[in-house]
């Protein structure tokens, strides 16, 4: 394993143990994170998912809990196991990850829940993509199983383009990537919309607006300030609790008569856009998400694995147990966690 051993950063608290910050590297959301756990009183250790190795049977690291902000999806599922083997409750959990990083999974989990979500079908083999296609009605979309940022999303509108699309995926290396999702093309107006959830509350909600049908950011999308009002609110918590929880990403789509639909949830959630460039927002979201974190925390003088033990391992969630009280309300508006409000004229 890395060497975990060096100062942690900021003023600690409780018995001294330190947050872990584990990302694969320090972007803007990371460093507002840092800010948010120091403002708040808690020690805080960064690692770098790269760099980490570890041999099973290992002693737990002495932290409270982990915070797992690696970038790449098969890392964060892994990092989310490694440390819950050791007792320690970590956001997002292993659970929440393997569902929302798996569309297939995803998909299942919101339907099981009463969720709205496109009509989806989905194939197991390219051999079999046609027909999943049909079941969806063309014009659809055919996307990766596992991906983000909008990438290798394919637009169908006729079967000339579902042939060529299969026979590509046909191609691929990956028996998963021959994997065949497909959903309906849900005509929108050029925008979806973005709730940031951190655990039980739906901290904000975005816009993004764009000229290409993929709505991401990454692509270009613009964001502007969306009225969190009570339908986005209940069905982003909705959406939150089905997947298991956490600091969340809840994407939906407006279809054209009127419907909301939960397209996707996304477990390693990028708050830059959600902001609107407004810092106030950004140290709001942060605040919100260090909150949830170290309600998370291992109690004083609670060993790793001597409150959760196994349980972790098995299911990704805690047992269940009291939260620690609440942090004293910060000096400010935006630290203490209080978003503008989204009828806000600020940019």
């Amino acid at each position: 394993m890395s060497d975990l051993s060096g100062a942690a950063t900021g003023a600690g608290t409780g018995d001294g143990r330190p947050v872990a910050l584990i990302a694969s590297r320090m972007r803007f959301e990371e460093k507002l994170l840092l800010e948010a756990f120091r403002r708040r009183g808690a020690a805080v250790e960064v690692i770098d998912d790269r760099t980490l190795s570890y041999r099973v049977g290992d002693p737990a690291p002495a932290w409270r809990v982990v915070c797992n902000r690696s970038l790449a999806g098969t890392r964060r599922l892994e990092v989310s196991r490694m440390y819950e083997s050791f007792g320690l409750p970590v956001v997002n959990s292993a659970a929440t990850v393997a569902v929302c990083d798996d569309k297939i999974h995803s998909t299942l989990v919101l339907h099981a829940a009463g969720l709205p979500v496109p009509a989806t079908a989905v194939a197991l083999t390219p051999a079999a993509g046609e027909e999943a296609v049909r079941r969806v009605g063309l014009p659809a979309v055919v996307k990766p199983v596992n991906g983000s940022w909008g990438r290798g999303l394919c637009k169908v509108n006729d079967a000339d383009a579902v042939e060529g699309v299969l026979a590509l995926k046909e191609s691929l290396p990956s028996p998963r990537q021959q994997l065949v999702y497909a959903q309906e093309f849900v005509r929108t107006p050029q925008r979806d919309i973005r709730v940031v959830v951190a655990g039980d509350r739906a901290v904000t909600a975005v816009h993004r607006t764009g000229e290409h049908w993929i709505g991401n950011v990454a692509r270009g999308a613009r964001t502007s300030r969306c009225p969190l009002t009570p339908e986005l609110e209940d069905l982003a918590l909705r959406a939150a609790r089905a997947v298991g929880g956490g600091l969340l990403g809840v994407d939906l789509l407006e279809s054209e008569d009127g419907r909301l639909l939960v397209n996707e949830v996304n477990s390693g959630v990028e708050f830059r856009g959600a902001a609107v460039g407004d810092e106030a927002t950004a140290l709001a979201i942060a605040d919100a998400f260090a909150g949830h974190v170290l309600s998370r925390a291992l109690p004083d003088g609670t060993p790793p694995g001597g409150l959760h033990g196994g349980e972790l391992l098995r299911t990704g969630v805690p047992s269940p147990r009291t939260p620690p009280a609440a942090p004293p309300p910060l000096a400010t508006a935006a630290a203490a966690g209080t978003v503008p409000s989204q009828e806000s004229d600020n940019p």
